[in-house]
Parts: C-alpha cells; structure tokens; sequence
C-alpha cells in the first residue's frame, strides 16, 4: 500500500467519523489559532512600541565631542568643531541610521495684535520634519531654501495657534513681530508635548536654523543626534555614526562619541524574551491538551479496526506498513486542525487590527512553525496507537469482537 493509499484511508476514515474528528481537532484549532495569533499581537505590538519609541527625538542617540586628554592629564584649551548642513548629511547616508536631529536653541517673544508671550524657539533644517514625524496642520514645512537664504520665517505649534488665532480661519502669510522683527508664519504644525512637560503656555515654534544662528550669536548646530532604525542595534548604529562624523572631519584632537545604550538595550531584549516565553508557554499547553485528544481518539480507532488490522497482517501487510497506515491518519487529523486553526488566526488578526491600535501581522515563518508543530503533535502523540496496532497478532486480532 503507498502512502497516498494511506492518505486517501486516513482521509476516508476522518469523513466517517466526522463529529468525534472534529471534536478531537478542536484542541489542536485551538492551540494553533491561539499561538499564531498571540505571535501576530505580539509582533505587531513590537513593532508598534520601536515606532513610537524611535520616532521621537526624546530616544534620539546624541553625538557629542570629546577631546584627547594630555599625557599629563592636565586641562587645555580646545574647541569643539563646527557642525554643518554637510554633516548632517554624512550622517544620514550612514547604514542603521533612520533620521537625523540637527537643531540649535532660543528664546523669543512673539507679538501679534496686543497678544504677546515667551516661547521657545527651535531652530531646524528640512531634516527635522522626517526625524519628529512632525505633522503639518496648515501650510508648509521650513526646507533647504529657507535655511540657505535665512528666510524670515516661522511655524507655530498648535498651541500657538490657538492663544494667537483662535478666531482666524487662516493663518499662513500672517506677520507676526519675535524680538522686534517681522517674521512670516509659513506653517502650522501639530504640537507633540504634553502640557505638562511645556516650558510655555504659548507653545513652541520653529525657525530655519541658520536664521536663529544669526539672530543669537550661536552655533548653526548646537546639538547633533540620529534615530537608529533597528531597535536591537542602538549602540552599534550609533558608534558607527560617530566614527564616521570622526573621519569625514579628519579631526586629530579628539572624537565624536555617543552615550551607552548596552544597558537599554539588554532591558529591551528581556521584555521581548519575557514576552516569547509567555507565548511558548501558551502554545505548549494549547496544543498538549490537543495532542492527548489525538492519542486517545487514535487508541480508540486502533480497538474499533482490530479484525481489519488482522485481515491486513493475514494478508500480507507488514508491521512497519501498520505503523506507518495509522502515523499518516494521526498527522493528518492535526495537519488538519492546524490548517482550520491558521483559518481563524487570520480571522482574529484581521479582527484586532481593525478594532484596536495594534496592526496584528502573521509572518510565514510563524505560520510554518504553527502547521509544522501540528504536525510534529500527531506524530509523536500517534506514536502510541501505531505502534500498539502494529504489534496486534493477527490470529488474535482475527477473533476479536
């Protein structure tokens, strides 16, 4: 007998018993269904936590200078290099690195009508719209013209907008006085900082960074970070970047050096190995509770086919031939199970997406993993049958009733 004679038994067996199959696959449908769709939630939260974490310049990795130390350890003078648009893009082109943060800081009052108020002011290149995720309200985003031609512009938070405009429909052109100076709102862009953590009531607004260089006497860049894109790879996208700014300066003196990330990113990788082992945990129990359904409905099929298993020996059928028969009825009643199971893991993913923040994904290895180990489950739990029904003497199997 080949094995597609086996499968077309096993099959046909399956089909005569379909209320006990199906109560015996539900172990197995459910085991599946849970583990896939516990590992798509758990992929998709993942992915959703590394969005959100290094979106944001709040976990952006600072690079910072530091100069050679004497032989004598004693003080010098030095003076940390300028920092330029060049650089910035040095840094971008660098692999790992997600977004780069060039910005440098002030303070001014804005005035508008008979409304004024202190607001912080952060000066920026058209790299920063990408770093921040900024979203843009009304208007447009400061770019490379602005910052070449020091354009007299701004963007206001929406904040700002609101203790400014509340009344006006539109505010981009509107000419606002920061310092004295006439300045030209050009955007309006969504506020990022909770109220609590505001240095002022009136919100924030941004300005071409080599605009506010001029305006304050400082540096055009005054600090200089990137956005790894690779959650596991912190520390090493950063020293890379630094090494790099390093020599594309061929700065003897000293080095571009960034903080120690090890720390983070060990606490990291525990959560995601917590978080793995909880779904192992699942996935074991789901499908032991499913694989003893199968063993004990295969010992039960084994006691009901005993004359059959007699005629089969008495006419010539192997015990290797017996073994084999009721191995294939038992992967395939959890193949089964499994592949009903991915079913409704695609449905539930397909579920959670749509009504909750976390976009479930099912990844096809997880999907092989989760058919193969049902398979794997009917193997080793129809070992036992098999291997009972395959030892039957077929004299004695012949008289059973």
């Amino acid at each position: 007998m080949s094995i597609w004679e086996s499968f077309k038994i096993a099959l046909s067996s399956i089909w005569n018993h379909k209320i006990r199959s199906i109560l015996t696959m539900l172990g197995i449908i459910i085991g599946v269904a849970a583990v896939i769709t516990i590992v798509a939630i758990g992929q998709g939260a993942q992915t959703s936590l590394q969005d959100e974490f290094f979106n944001t310049d709040k976990n952006a990795i600072d690079i910072f200078y530091e100069p050679t130390p004497t032989e004598d350890k004693s003080e010098m003078m030095w003076m940390e290099p300028e920092l330029s648009q060049a650089d910035v893009e040095t840094l971008a082109a660098v692999p790992g690195v997600k977004a780069v943060l060039a910005t440098n800081q002030g303070w001014g009052a804005l005035v508008h009508n008979e409304k004024q108020g202190d607001m912080e002011i952060t000066g920026v290149g058209p790299e920063y719209f990408k770093a921040r995720n900024i979203k843009i309200i009304e208007g447009r985003p400061i770019n490379v013209r602005d910052n070449d031609s020091m354009n007299r512009i701004i963007m206001i938070d929406t904040v700002a907008r609101k203790k400014f405009f509340k009344e006006s429909e539109n505010v981009i052109g509107e000419i606002v006085d920061i310092n004295d100076n006439p300045y030209k709102i050009v955007g309006v862009y969504e506020s990022h900082v909770p109220e609590q953590y505001r240095y002022s009531e009136y919100g924030e607004m941004l300005m071409p960074r080599a605009l506010i260089s001029l305006m304050y006497g400082n540096r055009e860049i005054e600090r200089l970070a990137i956005i790894a894109s690779d959650a596991d790879k912190i520390s090493e996208t950063g020293n890379l970047a630094a090494s790099t700014l390093t020599q594309s300066k061929k700065i003897e003196d000293g080095q571009y050096r960034i903080h120690d990330f090890s720390e983070y990113e060990n606490e990291f990788n525990q959560f995601i190995l917590i978080i793995t082992i909880f779904i192992g945990s699942v996935a074991g129990i789901s499908l032991l509770v499913g694989g003893i359904g199968v063993m004990n409905i295969m010992l039960v099929s084994v006691t009901e086919r005993t004359r059959e298993i007699g005629l089969r020996k008495a006419l010539g059928a192997t015990r290797g031939r017996i073994l084999l028969q009721f191995l294939i009825e038992s992967v395939t009643l959890t193949s089964l199970g499994g592949l009903i199971g991915l079913g409704f893991a695609v449905l539930g993913t397909l579920l959670i997406s749509e009504f909750s923040p976390i976009t479930a994904t099912i990844s096809p290895l997880v999907v092989l993993i989760g058919i193969g180990f049902s398979a794997f489950i009917g193997v080793v739990f129809g070992i036992l049958p098999a291997s009972k029904a395959s030892k039957l003497s077929p004299i004695d199997a012949l008289r059973y009733e």
